[in-house]
């Protein structure tokens, strides 16, 4: 072998080794998106499926909540950008504060922004701020990640945006935001108050010691102009006019902020329509079927309670997708998964999106501590109330 041969070779190395290593790191930062792609094929092979099977699938996918959650999830990248949120939550925590109180107001913001801007978009700008927090104080707040999760499920409980599952039912079921929003919101009140207990009970008076944290540069007509799209995609989305209305949206960031359209995390809308269609083909096996249709027998808190459990198993929001096939009380589907997505760490995709932004190894077993008993408090609370 030549001396140019061999460094060739070499190079041709290095290139796949540095594609394997970008692989490798695509999949551990995507791999939901893995697993339901691996879920895809393993259902297609166990059903004697071909690729031509593929297009028959789409009959499988709630499009009309995907073009909501795309716009959804574009505007609220852009009020993420403008930094006016970061900068409300630094001029917050620029006053004196224990570790309880910085806990209620960071938890209770958490849940007042994941209302409207959805959870995931919530724990973006929520859980950064903590460990900037963390980074310039010498109290240990890394827990508080933990009920910040909590605190993203709760509060998204309460609107048909503020996650995928109510999303999901809000479209499915035809119902008015206000109407939605009222059916739920004795559900998110509930587990506010709950949590906020929590944060009373597991949070104490020690002080925070620490620096001024930094100003970030705030963009007012990008947070001006993504509020007005905001309300005007809602009220758009309530008279089933997304389709119509997101182009505009999608027109506006590419016109005046192409940026945001780079920031917003597109491969969601990929894994909610696997989702769609994993689960959709798993509801067609017999035995599912006719345990679907049982569970449906059972009433408001057989299926609210069939609801909470599934979510353990599959995450909250297939959980929605399979149970909405086989039963018409979308209110006690919403209760179960709502209540469901506080639980195991695969319950809700915010709880895995919360720890991994915060990096924390430890925090995932930490999770369990606090995730597992607010589940078995908030169970027992939302079954009394749904009765």
């Amino acid at each position: 072998m030549t001396s140019m041969t061999r460094i060739t070779h070499t190079k041709t190395e290095e290139k796949w080794r540095l594609r394997t290593d970008e692989a490798l790191k695509f999949l551990e930062k995507n791999s939901v998106l893995a697993i339901l792609a691996l879920l895809l094929l393993a259902l297609m092979i166990l059903r004697g499926d071909g690729l031509n099977a593929l297009a028959d699938y789409g009959r499988f996918i709630e499009w009309n909540t995907i073009i909501v959650l795309a716009g959804i999830l574009t505007i609220t990248t852009g009020i993420r950008e403008s930094q006016y949120l970061s900068q409300a939550a630094r001029s917050i925590l620029a006053h004196p504060l224990t570790e309880r109180r910085i806990a209620l107001i960071l938890v209770a913001l958490s849940a007042l922004l994941a209302t409207f801007l959805t959870n995931d978009i919530a724990l973006f700008i929520i859980v950064p701020l903590t460990l900037s927090l963390q980074d310039k104080i010498e109290n240990d707040l890394t827990k508080l990640v933990i009920f910040e999760a909590i605190a993203v499920n709760v509060g998204s409980a309460l609107t048909p945006i503020g996650n995928p599952q109510n999303l999901y039912l809000w479209h499915e079921w035809g119902i008015s935001f206000l109407a939605f929003t009222g059916r739920m919101a004795p559900l998110a009140g509930l587990l506010l108050l709950l949590l906020l207990g929590f944060s009373w009970i597991f949070f104490g008076k020690n002080e925070i010691r620490g620096e001024a944290l930094d100003v970030e540069a705030l963009d007012a007509r990008l947070f001006v102009i993504s509020l007005v799209m905001l309300a005007g995609f809602i009220a758009a989305a309530d008279f089933h006019w997304a389709l119509y209305a997101l182009p505009v949206v999608l027109g506006v960031y590419l016109l005046f902020y192409r940026p945001i359209l780079k920031k917003v995390d597109w491969l969601v809308l990929l894994i909610f329509i696997l989702m769609f269609i994993d689960f959709g083909l798993i509801a067609e096996f017999p035995w599912v079927t006719h345990l679907l249709q049982e569970i449906s027998q059972m009433g408001a808190a057989g299926v609210f309670v069939a609801g909470a459990l599934l979510s353990q198993l599959v995450s909250n929001v297939p959980a929605t997708v399979m149970l909405a096939r086989f039963s018409s009380d979308w209110r006690a589907i919403a209760y179960g998964v709502n209540v469901g997505g506080n639980g195991l760490i695969i319950a809700s995709l915010a709880n895995l999106l919360a720890l991994r932004i915060a990096g924390g190894k430890g925090l995932w077993l930490k999770f369990h501590k606090y995730s597992l008993l607010f589940l078995a408090l908030s169970l027992a609370l939302a079954y009394l109330l749904l009765r």
